[in-house]
């Protein structure tokens, strides 16, 4: 579908031609009944309108596509809740700012810069207040209330959640619950290590790509045993095959009232616009490897995947989807949104608007760049 005068067939002649009268003689044009005034050929098109005009109009469709991302977080915090961790115990790593304030492994945090904390959540909204100044901890280790002094630096905290090997959410038909695995059993051995926390059965998960793990969990206090070879999954970060089981780490849920839903949307669709255009910019640079562009079938797997994940995680998908389109549309390439802004802008900066040859020549290089795209991502998904 195109807008009215885009069509490169659609050039109309400035001036009505005039209609033939009843004796062979010209006669000014005259409107038909019941419709506008004008008549056909008057019409204005696209390319007749003001350039701010055509500017707001290509505009509209990329930020649509961001502002129905915003409402669709809405109704994910508003139907689900927010996840947040709520273990509270840490893993002190070796060199940052938790260790040097004497924070030790399996410590409890209870209190940051005298504010109770309930989850990992609150905790780093009040050290991302704090950053850069020095605050009180206030922690339980061995049953006893102890405070420490800690100056926050978030880039190198050295802390994260000792979250116990206990299931959460299982992906329909993934290895874990092919095996019989159920949500909130607890891991208890894979091989003969000894599993004590979910990033320890995280990184052996992770290096085992189709490699069969012998896996002992505790089911309602009955211990069972099964093999599960883990599945490889791309992993764009680190540019290398991961293993996965098909389960994530033990959240629980908050109600959130609607003015905070509001507003979180907004900070999520904001976040998430600044970290396409990041990865964008990465995959521009080399920094990011292309293989981690995907097309059609990526997309179409991706959301399979998700709906194995559950309903909310399908709708998350759809935000992120959303935005991209409407960033990507943004592109100066011709032929999309972003590509009419700078031939708009060029028009208006030279006063003059490009003859209709110029304008098929923009038009075959667009649809050039596009199709030389939609063979390089399809070949991705195709050989990733």
């Amino acid at each position: 579908m195109k807008i009215a005068g885009e069509e490169e067939g659609e050039i109309r002649d400035k001036e009505p031609k005039a209609i033939k009268g009843p004796e062979g003689g010209d006669s000014a044009p005259k409107a038909i009944q019941g419709t506008d005034s004008r008549s056909e050929s008057e019409v204005v098109g696209f390319y007749d309108a003001p350039i701010y005009k055509r500017v707001l109009i290509v505009l509209a469709g990329p930020l649509f596509n961001i502002i129905s991302a915003f409402f669709v977080f809405i109704i994910i915090l508003s139907g689900f809740g927010m996840l947040i961790n709520p273990y509270m115990n840490i893993e002190v790593e070796t060199g940052g700012a938790a260790e040097k304030a004497g924070l030790m492994n399996k410590d409890s945090i209870v209190t940051v810069a005298g504010r109770a904390t309930r989850d990992w959540e609150e905790m780093f909204d009040v050290l991302s207040e704090h950053n850069g100044q020095e605050i009180s901890i206030g922690l339980v280790r061995d049953g006893e209330y102890l405070q420490k002094k800690m100056l926050v630096t978030l880039d190198s905290m050295g802390i994260q959640p000792l979250v116990p090997p206990i299931l959460g959410s299982l992906k329909l038909d993934g290895p874990a619950h092919k095996a019989g695995m159920r949500q909130g059993d607890r891991v208890l051995k894979i091989g003969d290590i000894e599993i004590e926390s979910w990033n320890q059965m995280v990184d052996t998960v992770r290096k085992s790509v189709d490699i069969p793990l012998d896996f002992v969990w505790l089911h309602d206090g009955v211990q069972k045993r099964a093999i599960i070879a883990p599945t490889g999954v791309y992993d764009p970060i680190t540019e290398d095959t991961i293993g996965q089981v098909g389960a994530i780490m033990p959240l629980q849920r908050r109600h959130v009232p609607l003015s905070q839903v509001v507003s979180m949307s907004a900070t999520r669709s904001v976040e998430i616009v600044w970290l396409t255009l990041k990865t964008l910019y990465q995959l521009i640079i080399g920094r990011i490897s292309r293989r981690a562009i995907g097309g059609p079938i990526a997309i179409a797997r991706l959301s399979g995947e998700s709906a194995r994940w559950g309903f909310e995680n399908l709708l998350g998908l759809l935000a992120i989807i959303s935005i991209n389109l409407g960033l990507i549309n943004l592109f100066p390439i011709p032929v999309l949104d972003g590509g009419h802004v700078v031939i708009s802008v060029i028009e208006a900066t030279r006063r003059k608007r490009f003859s209709k040859r110029t304008r098929i020549i923009i038009q075959q290089i667009g649809y050039a760049i596009i199709l030389l795209l939609i063979v390089f991502v399809t070949f991705n998904d195709i050989t990733r």
